[in-house]
């Protein structure tokens, strides 16, 4: 079974609170991480003999293999993500994605088995052609990480909509907007209120909130923004990635460059130490991540760690999850900071007390900026012209 690939990309205005007692939808994502676990154990079983038989056999094989084997991917606190290079720019077609935990745990089940048959043909010395058996390691290690993606993506989404609910109900009403414009025929008859709802859906998607910036002149005519950005990440690896991503997708962005507008991102550090005088959490440990966001000053905007996915407060900070993420995914994630919401819609069907919880259901495509389109968008002229109006005293 396919699924939709994932966007960790969270709102300012959601942060879930701690459930008092499993909701049936949890007992299913835990089950989920058990079965994903064996999974990662039956790899690490078949990659130490299919490593020995590449080397000896197929030395081509060898870097598909990896050097080391799949294993569940930590989560919590100074856990920090891969940082993968950008694809080529693209275009979305608007699509609803629709995300059931019950078609989740239905669809992997055969790659369990799989995954199981595979360490066991494997250990037990078969001599079958090894091509093959690489092959199904490898594509059994990227649906591990696809399966865990999905888990993170529900654990997040089922508590978040509840918390917000009242704001997913209006949410659901955009949704409507959308199937209703879909539906309608490609006619003249049907131009006006195609674009009448066009107006609608785009207006309502992506509100924008003002940050405490300011765009300011600079001695050579240019602007520049200036940003704080309070972080207790030590990983200067990280860091400096991190500042590449926004110069690559923000400041090289043809309108920015248009504008002659340049964002100055600066680092202000804060020790473990100085965080919690106490003693910090372990290294992996779960953490509530709205808990240690409050440690950082009063109204800075922060760049930290702790969560189970990666995800983004509108103004106010950055929290990153385990799942490997593009250069202009974070990109994306910055946009927050600065003020601009998700350009893709989400909603949901069904209740959170459901056996397994609510569908929940994407709109993407429907604007194709960066904040719509995370993965093949870039910074538009309107959202430039946003920043302006928003920061700047021409």
């Amino acid at each position: 079974m396919n699924f939709p690939t994932i966007w960790i990309l969270l709102p300012a205005l959601i942060i879930p609170p701690a459930q008092q007692s499993p909701q049936p939808w949890e007992h299913t994502c835990r089950w989920m991480r058990g079965q994903a676990e064996r999974l990662a154990a039956d790899l690490a079983t078949a990659h130490s003999i299919l490593l020995e038989r590449a080397c000896e056999e197929l030395p081509k094989a060898v870097e598909r293999l990896e050097p080391t084997p799949p294993a569940p991917l930590p989560v919590g606190y100074g856990v920090l993500p891969a940082i993968k290079d950008d694809a080529a720019l693209s275009r979305l077609t608007p699509r609803e994605w629709v995300y059931s935990l019950e078609q989740l745990s239905l669809g992997f089940t055969a790659d369990f088995r799989a995954g199981a048959l595979l360490a066991g043909r494997v250990s037990a010395g078969e001599t079958a052609p090894l091509a093959p058996l690489v092959d199904e390691f490898v594509r059994l290690r990227a649906s591990l990480r696809n399966i865990e993606e999905h888990i993170s993506y529900h654990e997040w989404w089922q508590v978040a909509i509840h918390k917000d609910l009242v704001y997913f109900e209006g949410r659901n009403k955009i949704v409507a907007k959308v199937r209703e414009l879909v539906a309608l025929p490609e006619d003249v008859g049907s131009r006006e209120q195609a674009e009448r709802l066009r107006l609608e859906i785009h207006a309502a998607v992506a509100p924008f909130e003002a940050a405490d910036l300011a765009i300011v002149k600079t001695d050579s005519g240019g602007w520049q923004l200036d940003l704080a950005l309070h972080t207790d990440i030590e990983d200067e690896g990280f860091l400096s990635d991190f500042v590449k991503s926004i110069e690559s997708n923000w400041n090289q962005a043809e309108a920015m460059i248009a504008r002659d507008l340049h964002i100055d991102l600066v680092f202000v550090h804060h020790g473990a130490a100085e965080l919690y005088p106490g003693g910090p959490p372990a290294p992996e440990a779960a953490i509530e991540v709205e808990e240690h966001v409050a440690r950082f000053p009063s109204g800075a905007m922060v760049l930290t760690t702790g969560a189970a996915s990666t995800h983004a407060w509108r103004c106010r900070s950055i929290l990153l999850g385990p799942v490997a993420l593009t250069r202009r995914t974070l990109a994306h994630e910055f946009g927050h900071l600065l003020g601009f919401s998700d350009a893709y819609l989400r909603g949901f069907d069904g209740t959170t007390d459901a056996d397994f919880g609510l569908v929940i259901i994407e709109w993407q495509g429907l604007l194709g900026d960066l904040m719509g389109n995370p993965g093949g968008g870039t910074v538009s002229r309107a959202m430039v012209e946003q920043l302006f109006e928003a920061y700047a005293s021409e």
